[in-house]
């Protein structure tokens, strides 16, 4: 499952082998974090220089440090050369030697520098995106970090689906109106983990549905228009009366719009006489529910008659 908050953690791998009586090792030090490299010559008489090699050429010469004021040479034991960066960034990212200064390999290390994920902001997909329906969008997740980030795709902010997606794309081919939703993306490496949110959201043209297509009842009793307009977007809906009219909230009729979900979005509206409002003939007719979108407008028809 998906991190919602993010954990922090401190890594700091340190592998040492021995090939050929060579130490060799690999650390992985988090940004601004100390390391220390070991380098031990039991072989050592006051005549053989010891020396640190890295991608900037010659580091050190016995306790000497040439190119580094962010480094020294530690001595527990007349034997030991160690390397200590006091304050690691990613400049010291390589490959670091010990040796002697004719050339014998002691020891060799590779240093990586590791940080938690970041999206990548100018990479990725933004919070919130528009797609019509039957498109194939692509919602993009960029992290950086090292170890490389793996990403993760999960649905919903409660509950929310792991999607079994793995990957910086997510591809919807021939989305669907119930493709509207959040989609979470998690970029984790051996640090920490993170997630970008991205709210999907697919317009489709707005159709209009009516309860009950033809309602009989007599004069001056109570009646109850209602229609369901579905669309994304919705702009407006109402009811016309049979002289081509808006039916707004009066004497005659109480009017409401309910508004159902976010994704998709669905109005319910409902047109309600008072009580001995019906009573001419001009009452009773075609009654349509009007419903418009951001694309196109929709109706359908109640027939009201006695």
């Amino acid at each position: 499952m998906f991190n919602k908050a993010g954990i922090q953690a401190t890594v700091y791998v340190y592998i040492i082998m021995m090939i050929t009586g060579v130490q060799t090792g690999k650390l992985q030090i988090l940004r601004g974090q100390s390391a220390s490299m070991a380098c031990f010559f039991r072989e050592w008489d006051k005549t053989t220089l010891i020396r640190w090699r890295s991608k900037e050429g010659i580091l050190t010469r016995g306790t000497q440090v040439y190119k580094q004021n962010n480094i020294e040479v530690q001595k527990p034991t007349e034997y030991d050369w160690n390397l200590v960066i006091k304050k690691a960034d990613d400049g010291f990212a390589g490959n670091y030697t010990c040796e002697t200064e004719n050339g014998t390999v002691i020891a060799q290390y590779t240093l990586e520098i590791i940080y938690p994920p970041r999206i990548i902001q100018d990479r990725s997909s933004a919070t919130r995106v528009v797609f019509e329906e039957g498109s194939t969008p692509n919602l993009t997740c960029h992290f950086s970090g090292v170890p490389t980030p793996t990403v993760c795709w999960y649905r919903g902010l409660r509950d929310a689906l792991d999607t079994g997606i793995t990957g910086e794309i997510l591809r919807l081919p021939g989305v669907t109106r119930y493709a509207s939703d959040s989609y979470i993306c998690e970029g984790k490496n051996s640090v920490s983990s993170v997630n970008h949110t991205i709210d999907l959201q697919v317009n489709f043209p707005v159709e209009v549905d009516v309860m009950e297509e033809e309602i009989q009842v007599q004069a001056g009793a109570v009646v109850s228009l209602v229609c369901a307009v579905e669309g994304q977007p919705i702009k407006e809906g109402y009811w016309r009366d049979p002289q081509g009219k808006t039916i707004i909230s009066d004497w005659k009729f109480n009017v409401t719009t309910e508004k159902d979900g976010d994704f998709p979005v669905m109005w319910f509206i409902t047109a309600t006489s008072r009580f001995s409002a019906l009573v001419s003939e001009y009452d009773f007719g075609d009654y349509i529910c009007v419903g418009v979108g951001g694309s196109n407008s929709a109706s359908k028809m109640t027939r009201l008659v006695k």
